[in-house]
């Protein structure tokens, strides 16, 4: 029976994640050419049509309809049911590393906004101001409460959290090698994850290298977005930080 509820629990989750999914989908395309993202049916961006209600379930329909549209067959882009699968494969791996707990409460606001911020980035080459104020506030919140509920990391740690990663990226900003959105992403993020913001920017760093230096041999193009890479590590951090430095401890030790 426990392990019919944790199955049906990941189903929940995968559902739920791939359902906000489809809702950053609708932010990434709609903002930016000043539609709104609540009122008016989804339509073709092709034809005009509007898509029929058994064609907007999260990644389904976009493998049933093998990717286009039904009404003109023009080329629906894959990136829609794969930020649908990613989220919903966010909150499945959210639940299964922190089980439902107020960490949950905290990773299914957190993923969304990393997630609508890298599909921002790739878009307009910029990280908002406003998915940084959505991480700083509940990094905010958490540092609060760890004041009255001490059984994770002491409220202190938040602040040296944001205060050891944002010194030196804004040195890397100085230099030109990050953008002002980077560092507004990061500090924020340290007042979230506190000490667990060094590896998640570790892992960000190199990620960006490495996937800056494949964009650059394979397509000459020397813009990399780093929001995206900074988005997996802060979610690796957030989901495994305190297990990857007990362990980079334990091997110094």
């Amino acid at each position: 029976m426990e392990i019919f509820t944790q199955v049906l629990i990941c189903i929940i989750m995968l559902f739920f994640g791939s359902v906000i999914g489809s809702f950053l989908n609708v932010i990434a395309y709609r903002v930016p050419i000043k539609e709104s993202i609540v009122k008016g049916r989804s339509h073709c961006t092709s034809c005009g049509k509007q898509i029929l209600n058994r064609d907007l379930i999260p990644i389904l329909s976009w493998i049933i309809l093998g990717g286009k549209c039904r009404f003109c067959k023009s080329r629906i882009s894959p990136r829609y049911m794969i930020v649908e699968l990613i989220s919903g494969l966010s909150f499945v791996g959210a639940y299964l590393a922190l089980g439902l707990s107020t960490e949950l409460i905290y990773a299914v606001i957190l993923f969304p906004t990393l997630i609508i911020l890298s599909l921002w980035d790739i878009d307009r080459q910029e990280i908002p101001y406003t998915c940084s104020i959505i991480i700083a506030v509940l990094g905010l919140i958490s540092l609060i409460t760890s004041i009255f509920i001490p059984d994770g990391a002491a409220w202190y740690e938040h602040l040296i959290g944001a205060a050891i990663i944002a010194v030196p990226f804004a040195i890397l900003a100085f230099l030109g090698a990050m953008g002002g959105g980077d560092v507004q992403l990061m500090a924020a993020a340290g007042l979230l994850l506190g000490w667990s913001i060094v590896p998640a920017a570790l892992i960000g760093i190199l990620l960006g290298a490495i996937g800056g230096i494949i964009i650059k041999a394979v397509t000459k193009n020397n813009v990399i977005c780093f929001g995206p890479y900074l988005a997996v590590g802060i979610a690796v951090g957030y989901l495994f930080g305190n297990d990857i430095i007990n362990a980079y401890l334990g091997l110094m030790g």
